[in-house]
């Protein structure tokens, strides 16, 4: 991770805006990049476009908007240009050259707030695993210098490129003490699962910063870290919703999502994101203040599909309604989203209805039964109290009768259960 001086970081935002696409798309865009540079407290001197039929594969955008742009930031010492798009390595290591300027793409960006605001050990393996794949296909050139330092007509082999052969291998070791590292942490997840499959689970999803960490906060009372900035949370957080159903609902939070988040990213996330995958209902939670809207649900969609969470039942929350001052826009919403909670973790009363909808989806799913316990079984009582709602108890000779709604995952574990004694 970069060390930053106490002067901020001059940064130039620039961005092409391809003809088969909308303009207002490129530059709602450009809105997020700065948003996400101003979360490492960059200092936004500028921010421009190059309308284009298609990139270039060697310089990304054209000479002429090359030179007016190093002409940029020779007047305005900027520090850094970031990229709205993932630079091939060829593609960054020309415009650095031509521009005798640092160049970051959004990938390098994104990974740099990641690695600034990870806390467990967990999470700063899954983000340095990240940075070491974005990293390994750009180390050539890096020790160039070597080569024209000391490069002959005898020379067998450059000292930059026997650095560059070092590096890999140095990083390709890394990576794999890394995947194997994480690898056990993933096991260790599998089992805390295992013991949670008795348990109702609930995952938070949606675009980062639209306040799923509050509106848990508010759920169970749990004093989670929410901050008003992007990427607040990257680790997954689980807690009991309080709740008059049965058996317990456990809720968990997660890393928020973005457009164009890196594959490396979500890849090194797996074990993070897997609380998601192994729930039984998606809270997927919406800024509905926020004017790109229907682009964040369409993102948070794209990436429940790749990690296969995508036909996992959802409900969707329009959270921070209270931003949402026009009663009109209101109507819109409501009638562009039918089915969905328009809430506010500010409101407690709204928040009621978010707990309510949970609970609703799972009692839709239960049944009502009847089953005869017998004595010598009597220690299942008590664990049918944890898999649903117990309506009625009666002691009789035959054995204890019992009235009691469950859900069909967890009949089918006390049916298994039955079975174990009988056999």
């Amino acid at each position: 991770m970069i060390i930053y001086s106490q002067e901020k970081t001059k940064v130039l935002l620039f961005a092409i805006h391809l003809k088969s696409e909308r303009i207002d798309s490129t530059d709602d865009s450009l809105n997020e990049m700065e948003s996400l540079a101003k979360t490492l407290d960059f200092e936004i001197v500028g921010r421009d476009y190059q309308t284009r039929d298609r990139l270039d594969s060697r310089s990304y955008l054209g000479t002429g908007k090359l030179n007016t742009i190093k002409q940029f930031i020779e007047e305005n010492e900027i520090d850094l240009i970031l990229f709205d798009r993932e630079l091939s390595p060829n593609q960054g290591k020309f415009i650095e050259s031509y521009l005798k300027c640092m160049v970051w793409d959004r990938t390098q960006l994104i990974l740099e707030i990641f690695a600034g605001h990870a806390r467990t050990p967990e999470s700063r393996d899954q983000v340095e695993l990240a940075q070491l794949k974005y990293m390994l296909p750009r180390l050539v050139g890096l020790w160039a210098h070597l080569d024209r330092e000391k490069g002959g007509i005898n020379a067998s082999k450059g000292t930059g490129e026997k650095q560059i052969a070092i590096d890999r291998q140095l990083i390709a070791r890394r990576i794999a003490h890394l995947e194997k590292s994480l690898k056990k942490v993933a096991r260790e997840r599998q089992t805390q699962s295992k013991n949670r499959e008795n348990c109702f689970q609930v995952g938070v999803v949606g675009y980062t910063n639209a306040g799923k960490t509050s509106l848990i906060n508010q759920l169970t009372g749990a004093g989670l870290l929410a901050e008003d900035k992007l990427f607040a949370t990257l680790e997954s957080a689980t807690r009991i919703l309080p709740s008059k159903i049965k058996p317990v609902v456990l809720i968990s939070d997660t890393v928020g999502f973005i457009r164009s988040l890196p594959h490396n990213l979500i890849a090194s996330f797996r074990s993070t994101l897997s609380v998601v995958k192994n729930a039984d209902l998606l809270l997927h939670v919406v800024d509905a203040s926020s004017p790109n809207i229907g682009q964040h649900i369409e993102t948070t969609e794209l990436v429940l599909k790749e990690i296969e969470a995508h036909t996992i039942p959802r409900l969707l929350v329009l959270n921070k309604i209270d931003l949402v001052s026009e009663k009109m826009d209101r109507l819109i919403l409501a009638k562009s989203y039918p089915g969905s909670l328009m809430v506010s973790a500010e409101d407690n009363e709204k928040i009621d209805l978010v707990r309510e909808g949970i609970e609703t989806h799972f009692q839709l799913n239960f049944t009502r039964d009847n089953l005869l316990l017998p004595y010598e079984r009597a220690d299942l009582l008590s664990k049918l109290y944890q898999l649903g709602t117990v309506e009625e108890v009666e002691y009789a000779e035959d054995g204890i009768h019992i009235t009691h709604a469950i859900n069909q995952t967890n009949k089918r574990i006390l049916t298994n259960l039955l079975k174990e004694q009988a056999g």
